[in-house]
């Protein structure tokens, strides 16, 4: 069963999927499924035991693999300042 620890630096945090509150550098034992949903959030859990790292390692790599990471230039708009050109005004 993996475990994960709490480093979340808002401290203690209400999980819903565990039904209760995890505390600040808590270590908590999480069925497989649970792990892959809470090490998607790396800023607040950590793998502490083979099988969460293991589970982690697995994560990164179908993340890699499926490109999240990657810019596809399909929008290369995406993520820019709107300029308001033409906004707002009658034409």
């Amino acid at each position: 069963m993996p475990r994960l620890k709490n480093i979340s630096p808002l401290g203690a945090l209400d999980v819903p999927l565990l039904r209760r509150v995890v505390e600040a550098d808590e270590i908590v034992d999480v069925t497989e499924d649970q792990a892959r949903v809470l090490l998607l959030q790396p800023d607040n859990y950590q793998p502490t035991d083979k099988a969460a790292k293991t589970l982690a390692a697995d994560l990164t790599a179908q993340q890699d693999d499926d490109g999240a990471d990657s810019h596809d230039g399909d929008n290369e708009d995406a993520g820019g300042p709107a300029s308001g050109e033409g906004e707002g005004e009658d034409q």
